[in-house]
C-alpha cells in the first residue's frame, strides 16, 4: 500500500500540477488565440536575459515582456530568504521533469544514481551555461539561445512537431534527452544544465534557509537521502548547505523519528513547515502584487492597432500570431496589395487567418512572418532589411520622406506608394526650433523609434525632433534611438525627459 502523503507535500505536488498545467494550457492557446503570452514571456530566465537592456534604457529585448522582470524580482527575493523554493514549489519545467521521474520508477522499479565523482563534477556545468547564455545574449541584444532551449521547444509543440523542428531542432533534442534522462536520474536538467538553477544555486548560498538535523535523534536510516530528488547528502552533516537543495523539504516528511531530527531554520530560528511555505508563497505573490501596482505585471504584448494608436508601431512588432486583416488595418495598407507583395493567393487564406497558419493553408513550404514584414516595409517605403538582416532596405517615398511605422495607421490604403529605386531625403522643411515642437502629454518615446517616426507621430521634422533631444542635425534619422547610445552618449530615460519638457 502506497505511503500517504504529508498534507505539505501534496500541496506541494498540486502547485507543480497547477503550474505545469497551466503553462501547457497558456503555450496551447497562444498557437490559437490573439493575446495570449507566449513561452517567452513566461520564461522567469527570460527577465536575466533582458536586464541588461532594461537597466539601461528600460527597455526589453524581443519577445521577452515586463512581466519576466517581474517574475524575476519574486525569484532573487525568494531565492534570498528560501533559497531555490521556486525550483522546488513553482517551476514547471521541474514539475515536467517530476512527472517523468515518477514514470521512471515505475518502469524500472529502481533509482538510478550518477557516480559520485562524475556528479559533482557534471554539477559545475549549469554554471558555464548561465555565463554563456547572459554574455551572448546581452552582447547581441537577441534571445540567441532560442533555438537551443528545451523550455521553447515545449512551448511550440502545439504547432506540431515539423513546426517545432523547423525552428527548434537542438532545443527539441535537448528536451527529448532531458525527459527521458529524468526517466533514469531525478530532475537531470535541473542539476546539471538550468542556467536558472545556477542562478538560485548561487542566491541558495546566502544562508538564511537551512534543514538542520539533530544527531542525537537520527537513526540513520537513510531516508532522508532516498527521499531528496537532488541527491543531497542530508543523513550525515549537521545541516544541509548545499546549493542544490530545492526547499521541497522531502526530507523533513520523510524522517520517522517524528522528533524534529530535521527541522527548517530562518537565520537559525527554527519554524514550522507550514510558515516556510507560507513564507514562500507570500514572497512570490508579494512581488506580483509589486508589479501589478508598477504596472509591469504584463505578459503579452499590447495588439498591432494599440501599438498604432500609440504611435509606436513598427514593422517588426507583426509576428505570426498576427491576422492578416489586423496587419492591413493597423498599417494602413490595402489588403489585396498585402497578400499580392507577400505573394500569398487571398482566395486561398483569409485575411482572419494567423500568419504563421499561411503556409499550411495556402501550401507554401518555409512561409514565415518576415515574408508579411518585408511586404508592409515595401509598400510604405520603410527602410527593413528583413529579420536576418540581409535582405535590400526599402527605400522611402520620394514624395512624403520616409514615413513612420509607428504612425502609419493613419495613412490611408490609398496614399500608399510603393518604394523607388532610391531613397529619398528625409524631410527637414519644419523649423528645428525645438520651442516650435508640440509634444502631447500621453505621447511615449520609445528605443525603437526612429527620428523620422518620432518627427511623423508628432507631425514635425526630424530637425526639430533632434533639436529637442539634444542631438546633432546630422544624426541619422532611420536608426532607432536604442541604437544611437553609444555614439551619441545618452540614455534613453533622458531623452524621455527632454522630450517631455
Amino acid at each position: 500500500m502506497a505511503k500517504k502523503l504529508e498534507p505539505i507535500q501534496l500541496a506541494r505536488r498540486i502547485t507543480l500540477g497547477v503550474m505545469l498545467a497551466g503553462l501547457t494550457l497558456l503555450v496551447i492557446l497562444h498557437q490559437k488565440m490573439q493575446g495570449i503570452p507566449s513561452i517567452d514571456a513566461l520564461d522567469p530566465f527570460g527577465g536575466i536575459e533582458t536586464l541588461f537592456k532594461y537597466l539601461a534604457g528600460g527597455e526589453y529585448i524581443k519577445k521577452i515582456e515586463p512581466g519576466n522582470i517581474v517574475m524575476l524580482g519574486g525569484i532573487v527575493a525568494l531565492g534570498v530568504v528560501l533559497s531555490r523554493f521556486f525550483c522546488g514549489w513553482f517551476c514547471a519545467f521541474g514539475a515536467l521533469q517530476g512527472v517523468f521521474g515518477w514514470l521512471g520508477r515505475k518502469l524500472f522499479r529502481r533509482r538510478f544514481i550518477v557516480p559520485q565523482k562524475l556528479d559533482a563534477a557534471l554539477r559545475w556545468l549549469k554554471y558555464p551555461v548561465l555565463v554563456a547564455i547572459v554574455w551572448l545574449t546581452w552582447s547581441t541584444g537577441t534571445l540567441i539561445i532560442r533555438p537551443y532551449d528545451p523550455l521553447a521547444a515545449f512551448g511550440h509543440l502545439s504547432a506540431g512537431l515539423s513546426a517545432v523542428w523547423a525552428e527548434f531542432a537542438v532545443g527539441l533534442i535537448l528536451l527529448v534527452v532531458s525527459l527521458a534522462l529524468s526517466m533514469l536520474y531525478e530532475r537531470a536538467f535541473c542539476k546539471y544544465v538550468c542556467p536558472l538553477g545556477a542562478v538560485n544555486a548561487i542566491l541558495g548560498r546566502i544562508p538564511l534557509f537551512r534543514i538542520k538535523r539533530e544527531a542525537s535523534t537520527c537513526i540513520s536510516c537513510s531516508r532522508c537521502d532516498k527521499a531528496c530528488s537532488m541527491n543531497i547528502d542530508v543523513s550525515h552533516p549537521d545541516a544541509v548547505g548545499s546549493a542544490e537543495c530545492i526547499s521541497c523539504m522531502e526530507c523533513v516528511t520523510t524522517c520517522p523519528t517524528k522528533k524534529d531530527t530535521l527541522r527548517v531554520t530562518l537565520a537559525g530560528k527554527s519554524f514550522k513547515l507550514r510558515t516556510v511555505v507560507i513564507l514562500g508563497f507570500a514572497i512570490f505573490g508579494g512581488a506580483a502584487a509589486v508589479g501589478q501596482a508598477a504596472g509591469m505585471l504584463e505578459f503579452a504584448a499590447p495588439s498591432l492597432s494599440e501599438m498604432a494608436a500609440e504611435g509606436k508601431l513598427m514593422v517588426e512588432d507583426i509576428k505570426g500570431s498576427s491576422t492578416w486583416a489586423m496587419v492591413a488595418e493597423s498599417f494602413g495598407v490595402e489588403l489585396e496589395r498585402l497578400y499580392r507583395e507577400a505573394g500569398v493567393d487571398p482566395k486561398k487564406v483569409p485575411s482572419d487567418a494567423m500568419i504563421k497558419d499561411t503556409g499550411t493553408i495556402a501550401g507554401i513550404e518555409g512561409f514565415e512572418a518576415d515574408a508579411v514584414r518585408v511586404a508592409v516595409a515595401k509598400i510604405l517605403g520603410i527602410p527593413y532589411a528583413g529579420e536576418s538582416g540581409d535582405l535590400a532596405p526599402a527605400a522611402a517615398p520620394a514624395t512624403a520622406g520616409a514615413p513612420a511605422v509607428g504612425a502609419a495607421a493613419a495613412m490611408p490604403a490609398s496614399e500608399t506608394v510603393a518604394a523607388p529605386t532610391t531613397v529619398a531625403p528625409v524631410p527637414t522643411a519644419a523649423p528645428a526650433d525645438a520651442t516650435a515642437l508640440t509634444v502631447p502629454s500621453d505621447f511615449e518615446l520609445e528605443g525603437t523609434m526612429s527620428l523620422s517616426a518620432v518627427a511623423v507621430a508628432l507631425k514635425s521634422s526630424t530637425a526639430a525632433v533632434a533639436a529637442k533631444l539634444g542631438l546633432p542635425a546630422d544624426a541619422p534619422a532611420e536608426v532607432p534611438l536604442r541604437d544611437l547610445k553609444d555614439a551619441y552618449g545618452f540614455t534613453m530615460p533622458e531623452l524621455k525627459e527632454r522630450i517631455k519638457q
